[in-house]
């Protein structure tokens, strides 16, 4: 499932969204770290403040907010920006909750997240649940060895497991994806042909 990037505009409107949120909680924050002085002040570091955001005008010594020049306006809506942070990922979380409770798989949470499936899988561990109708799982023999080939859903590609004649044994590496069973099950023979040949006993 392909995700799109917002358009500047948006950008424009979610950036505004933001600093308006943040600013009750930034100056609450500033008074307890006070006592109650600068209950009425601008955080400094809004879109209109002269940072290369959009708009323009207000800022920091401009007349238009409350800042004496300390680093306690900043550091309390640094603050108020960690707490904003931590609901967002615990908000991510939901969604990815929700997304892989109605079939998403980790691409699909990978691609919204601009990260790999794996990174996915690590960030939210146990969210995809297998609800789709699965691929069949195959096993094979060869060289000697056997192997396992299976459809991981939440990884969304397939995926192999063997057992060499030299008794040696190997998975699917994590960043290795397989379109089809077949390109699995080529992978999973490669090893075991790789490994055709036991071990020799040592002479006593």
């Amino acid at each position: 499932m392909e995700t799109t990037e917002p358009t500047e505009t948006e950008m424009v409107a979610l950036m505004g969204a933001l600093y308006g949120a943040i600013q009750p909680l930034a100056r609450a924050m500033r008074g307890r770290m006070t006592d109650g002085a600068g209950d009425d002040f601008d955080s400094g570091d809004g879109p209109d403040s002269g940072d290369g955001g959009p708009g323009s005008g207000g800022g920091p010594g401009d007349g238009s907010g409350w800042d004496d020049g300390t680093p306690a306006v900043p550091l309390a809506t640094l603050a108020a920006w960690r707490v904003a942070s931590e609901e967002i990922e615990r908000l991510a979380a939901r969604s990815a909750r929700l997304a892989g409770a109605r079939g998403a798989g980790y691409p699909d949470l990978g691609a919204a997240w601009k990260i790999s499936r794996q990174a996915a899988r690590k960030r939210w561990p146990g969210v995809v649940t297998a609800e789709r109708v699965l691929p069949a799982s195959s096993h094979f023999r060869a060289f000697g060895g056997e192997a396992l080939v299976t459809w991981r859903q939440e990884e969304g590609s397939w995926w192999w497991i063997a057992t060499a004649a030299n008794g040696r044994g190997d998975e699917a590496p994590d960043e290795a994806s397989y379109a089809s069973s077949e390109e699995a099950a080529a992978a999973a023979g490669a090893f075991l042909a790789a490994n055709a040949t036991a071990p020799r006993e040592l002479a006593g």
